[in-house]
């Protein structure tokens, strides 16, 4: 039935509904609400005539929350680094006394009521146009590098599945902080495919020569002949200095997909494991800085990581009788073990490892790690300062 008609059947049952005793009503109510579909309480007001009128003129309602509201908002929100309205609610009015002590942020009475009084759902809509022209802090610091992606071609999966040491996945991780402004150290990291073998250098900044310079050493410090080298599409690693170099030593270079960080997915586990949980999302951008890293790196990380951090492999991907994806993995073993065993190492590199591997406990060298960390010289620096 149409809004129009039960209007209608309303205003014919009026004058007999009112006329007619208190059980002919009931039945008549029934009636009423069965055709119209309204509850009892609704289909009495229908029949009393009290249906809501239209207004005729349309007032808009006046705006609580005004603009001397939203301009302290977001000075709050700012001085809270950008905290999700779920967050920031709770924390407005004792975050608008703390910078109003330090003489931050001028609030009125008024102002203040709003602060202690608002709700979850009015702060997140006048914190709406502000998340526009909020620019998003990102970590990553990789810059495509278009010109040169017809000279490298993609490859996925191929050298993994040759299971022959030297072929490398390699990556840059960034040591900027949260203020990517400046130079700042980098951290050049390589992880063969074959062994699980890893080697990091650090450089500062990530300019082409600097980052060839790190490749060099690298293919220097594997025990290993270096076969080929798998980056991803940043400008740092796509650069005619280091294709060229390549070609000259015969050594094969490839790219990631774009947008497929999966493809190097090695490197990128590595650097989580060996970088970020070690060193942090800290700014490292001082010579003593990279100075330590490298010592870091090379001294300890090194030998620790590759002679007694076993690594497991991939064998196969297969679904169960439910349909479950199944993992089969070999045992797991040190790199420096599955380079041994593979036949390829070169004898005069991997003496000192091996000798290495006898001489000095893994527990022994896990505590200079933990102490090495303890001594970075940022840590240092602020501790003086303050």
């Amino acid at each position: 039935m149409r809004i129009k008609e039960r209007y209608e059947l309303a205003l014919e049952l009026r004058d007999r509904y009112w006329a007619a005793r208190r059980e002919e009503r009931g039945q008549m109510l029934d009636g009423y609400c069965l055709a119209t579909g309204y509850n009892r309480k609704y289909a009495i007001e229908m029949l009393r005539d009290r249906r809501r009128k239209p207004r005729l003129t349309n007032r808009p309602r006046r705006r609580r929350y005004g603009q001397e509201f939203q301009r302290a908002l977001k000075v709050l929100w700012e001085s809270s680094d950008y905290i999700c309205s779920e967050r920031l609610q709770p924390f407005l009015p004792d975050l608008a006394k703390l910078l109003e002590r330090h003489g931050q942020i001028e609030i009125s009475p008024e102002t203040a009521a709003l602060l202690e009084d608002v709700s979850i759902a009015t702060v997140e809509r006048n914190l709406r146009p502000l998340r526009r022209g909020l620019i998003t802090r990102r970590m990553s610091q990789t810059k495509p590098g278009t010109l040169l992606r017809k000279e490298v071609p993609v490859v996925v999966g191929k050298w993994r599945d040759l299971d022959q040491p030297g072929y490398l996945e390699v990556d840059g991780v960034s040591h900027s902080g949260e203020i990517a402004a400046g130079e700042w150290i980098w951290t050049i990291s390589a992880t063969d495919l074959s062994t699980g073998w890893t080697e990091r250098v650090p450089v500062m900044g990530r300019g082409q020569l600097g980052v060839l310079a790190a490749v060099k050493r690298i293919r220097e410090q594997l025990p290993f002949e270096l076969l080929g080298i798998h980056p991803d599409n940043g400008n740092e690693f796509l650069n005619w200095h280091l294709i060229k170099w390549c070609r000259d030593e015969k050594i094969l270079i490839s790219r990631s997909r774009p947008e497929h960080k999966n493809d190097n997915a090695h490197v990128e586990q590595k650097n989580w494991t060996l970088v970020r949980k070690l060193i942090g999302y800290e700014r490292l951008d001082t010579p003593t800085q990279l100075e330590w890293l490298d010592r870091l790196y090379t001294d300890l990380l090194r030998p620790y990581n590759n002679c007694f951090q076993p690594v497991m492999k991939l064998l196969a991907k297969e679904h169960d009788v439910a349909g479950h994806l199944r993992k089969r993995y070999d045992t797991p073993t040190t790199p420096l073990r599955r380079l041994l065993d593979s036949g390829v190492a070169d004898p005069a590199k991997v003496k000192s490892l091996v000798e290495l591997y006898t001489a000095v406990s893994p527990l022994t060298l896990k505590r200079r790690i933990d102490r090495r960390l303890a001594a970075m010289p940022a840590a240092l620096e602020v501790a003086a300062s303050a």
